[in-house]
């Protein structure tokens, strides 16, 4: 069975969301967080284990985790799932909008809406990429252990070895594994991601045992050089075959961190209020753009696209700009740049500086009724889009954003 690439990445999301491992503990004792050091070495490094979902308790961790990314030089990760920002939206479904007897825009359903890391109900990112934004938005150094392409030949070759593919794996109550996953009983954890792989042939082998020895060696020689967070799913860690057993094995010295506050620095909160920003500033262009963090970045030689995404909740932020002549007519391009859905209403605004804006909802090809405005400013052509799920498109959030841009 050949699956398409964005379909293969959202098989891997599912999959290894539930994954995690086997570390001989106390049922009590939650063993997501390490410090690693070696003889006759100062460099100190911290290795922690993930759930691959937005769910708000997962975020419930001790300021001792924050405190230890905070120590370190360099983010270590699984893969740069940043650098698909571009290719993939999260939403299990496109959100539709309807219009009023006045053109205003609704949805039928106001519920929140899935994604592949959980729902709208949650935090805007998902645990990993949540880490991952923080360290971007300070500046740290970001290295992966795999490629995204690495992880989706994996996949293939499971596919390739069992009649049926993985998305016919048993589904094991979430809730529960949340909760042995909350409660850091990563042996537990071990056993029901082996007990949910069981029915496919090697895949607990490839999934999980190779792929340590690959971020062992990986995680090995990071630690050698640099002070490193590295944040990997919690079904990596342990068991014989387990990360944390290969890197003893390899002379480190494990000890767990206990969850504490203050453990590590004295206010680790004042870390996450200063980096929990990003700001795009283009000063040939004139405007900077505030996103949650840095957004993904495709430059040509006259145009740009600059692409935030809120993969947890399903949230998409773009902003494309183009170099447009001098007598470049906005107004006579708007039904082709918005493809007005019948009913819908197009504003037509004026804001900072006296630019004239046009605003509402565009129908666009493969992304569905997303928010959009857009203007011309110093002869480039900036068009601003918004789109999410149910919830997202019913509120305020796209209009917060169109206003907060800059422009100098």
């Amino acid at each position: 069975m050949k699956w398409s690439f964005v379909q293969c990445i959202q098989i891997l999301l599912i999959v290894l969301s539930t994954a995690s491992v086997g570390f001989t503990q106390s049922a009590s004792d939650n063993q997501l967080l390490w410090k690693l050091t070696r003889k006759g070495s100062k460099k100190v490094s911290y290795l922690y284990g993930t759930f691959h979902s937005n769910d708000p308790r997962v975020f419930r961790f001790s300021d001792s985790v924050y405190a230890a990314l905070e120590k370190s030089s360099t983010y270590v990760l699984e893969a740069d799932v940043y650098s698909m920002f571009y290719q993939i939206d999260t939403r299990i479904k496109k959100t539709t909008m309807r219009f009023d007897a006045s053109g205003n825009p609704f949805t039928l359903n106001r519920n929140a809406s899935k994604t592949r890391y959980g729902d709208e109900n949650g935090r805007p990112q998902f645990l990993d990429l949540y880490f991952q934004m923080l360290a971007l938005n300070s500046n740290k150094k970001c290295v992966p252990l795999e490629s995204i392409e690495g992880q989706l030949s994996i996949l293939e070759i499971i596919n390739a070895k069992n009649k049926t593919p993985l998305q016919t794996l048993e589904k094991i109550n979430e809730e529960k594994i949340l909760q042995t996953y909350l409660d850091g009983n990563i042996e537990s954890i071990r056993l029901l991601t082996e007990r949910q792989l069981a029915g496919k042939k090697e895949a607990y082998q490839l999934l999980i045992n190779e792929r340590n020895f690959i971020m062992a060696d990986g995680l090995d020689t990071l630690f050698r050089k640099e002070n490193c967070f590295a944040a990997i799913g919690a079904a990596h860690l342990s068991g014989p075959d387990g990360v944390l057993q290969l890197l003893k094995e390899r002379g480190y010295r494990l000890q767990l961190i206990p969850p504490s506050y203050n453990a590590i620095t004295s206010d680790p909160n004042l870390f996450t209020n200063k980096y929990n920003q990003y700001i795009y500033r283009d000063s040939t262009i004139g405007i900077a753009l505030p996103f949650g963090g840095k957004p993904y970045l495709q430059d040509e030689s006259y145009s740009k696209e600059i692409i935030y995404q809120e993969m947890g909740q399903g949230n998409t932020y773009l902003v494309e700009i183009e170099k447009v002549p001098a007598n470049y007519q906005l107004s006579s391009y708007i039904e082709s740049i918005f493809n007005t859905p019948e009913k819908a209403k197009i504003q037509r605004i004026k804001f900072s500086q006296g630019i004239e804006a046009y605003e509402g909802i565009a129908q666009l090809f493969g992304i569905g009724d997303a928010w959009r405005r857009v203007f011309i400013h110093r002869n480039y052509l900036i068009k601003l889009t918004c789109y999410g799920g149910n919830k997202f498109m019913n509120s305020d959030r796209s209009q917060r954003f169109f206003n907060r841009v800059l422009l100098f």
